[in-house]
């Protein structure tokens, strides 16, 4: 019977065999993970004493560099004795999922082929800023939306980019959806807003991925109005801009809050509400912090632009515990939820160094 000691949790665990996830889970430990089974990286946490056995399956997600560094990941690893092991992320119990009926209150359709819903639950849910929901029309694909409301709302916001071709998002294109029932499962997620981190907060936002940094930021402002938070709106061409006129408006209430919109595919033109820049959003990032070191960075958007502010990220010293993401697709070439996760499962392979967090999945499908 091995003994483990997890930094910052006040209580000695005891393992019988099992990895050391399981011990987490089992004494009730809300150490962080997603898949559970060596994908994602969620878990991976550093020992600080003792020896663990890894699992093969690690190969993928940990470098040697990161193994000798003393990386491990959680749930394919077991203590050889006794250990002493921290997380790299806050220790937060995450609200319970639960699935029950919601009906559409509200639909409003907006430029660029997103469609903004607000659902009622039957009952109240708790959510951490930042997470998201399955939802489920009648007997049509169950999909994944992230929350733009804030935590404590009596009714759930979503955006939803109308795919064509798409079972769910043609469904959601109707005219007639208020007053649709619903089913509402969630919150999952763990690209939520860290309430204990006191610095600057970096956000993007890449297409209807503007929808959690949305809850982010909002829930952050709301919090302490003087905090400093720059948030990237990222999309292709003007016409994909379909927050502005609110974002301008948070601006003005907010003189701390910055909000730049960078289009990647566009060619300069009249000004909007927001400054624009035309260029990747990689590059304003890049101009506008020399260093992201002491900075909370949280992006939600296609993986490839994920994983593309990621590297640049690292290259201005962020940090790897305060790398915070929720990739996910809405885009046509997307068609199976498998494909996509298995596609997700080799990107995050490949950060090896330093070791980032996949903190959230939503795939935001037809």
């Amino acid at each position: 019977m091995a003994r483990i000691e997890l930094k910052d949790w006040p209580i000695p665990l005891e393992n019988g065999g099992e990895t050391v996830l399981e011990t987490m889970i089992a004494h009730g430990v809300p150490f962080p993970y997603s898949c559970a089974s060596g994908d994602c990286g969620a878990c991976k946490g550093r020992v600080l004493c003792g020896e663990v056995a890894h699992d093969s399956a690690t190969a993928g997600i940990l470098s040697a560099t990161e193994r000798a560094d003393g990386y491990v990941l959680a749930c394919r690893c077991t203590p050889k004795g006794d250990l002493r092991i921290e997380a790299l992320d806050e220790l937060v119990a995450l609200p319970a999922a639960r699935r029950q009926r919601g009906w559409v209150v509200s639909r409003q359709h907006r430029q660029g082929d997103v469609v903004v819903l607000r659902v009622k639950p039957a009952k109240p849910v708790h959510y951490l800023a930042g997470q998201f929901f399955y939802l489920k029309f009648d007997n049509l694909p169950q999909r994944a939306y992230s929350v733009a409301s804030l935590p404590g709302a009596d009714e759930l916001e979503f955006h939803v980019r109308l795919v064509e071709g798409g079972k769910t998002s043609s469904y959601v294109s109707r005219d007639n959806l208020v007053g649709s029932e619903v089913t509402v499962d969630g919150p999952h997620g763990h690209g939520y807003w860290r309430q204990n981190h006191g610095g600057p907060i970096v956000a993007i936002g890449g297409g209807t991925g503007l929808a959690p940094v949305l809850s982010i930021i909002g829930a952050a402002l709301a919090a302490n109005a003087h905090r400093h938070v720059h948030l990237y709106y990222a999309a292709r061409v003007e016409a994909d801009v379909y927050w502005e006129a609110e974002l301008a408006a948070l601006a003005r209430q907010y003189p701390n809050l910055r909000v730049d919109c960078a289009l990647s595919r566009a060619e300069p033109s009249e000004q909007g509400p927001l400054p624009r820049r035309y260029q990747r959003v990689t590059a304003s990032l890049a101009q506008d912090w020399p260093s992201l070191a002491g900075a909370k960075l949280y992006i939600a958007g296609p993986p490839k632009m994920v994983e593309a502010v990621a590297v640049t990220a690292r290259e201005l010293g962020l940090a790897a515990r305060d790398l915070h993401t929720d990739p996910f697709s809405d885009a046509a070439d997307h068609k199976l939820d498998g494909a996509f996760t298995s596609g997700l499962r080799r990107f995050v392979g490949r950060w090896r160094r330093p070791p980032f967090e996949l903190a959230g999945l939503a795939t935001q499908e037809g």
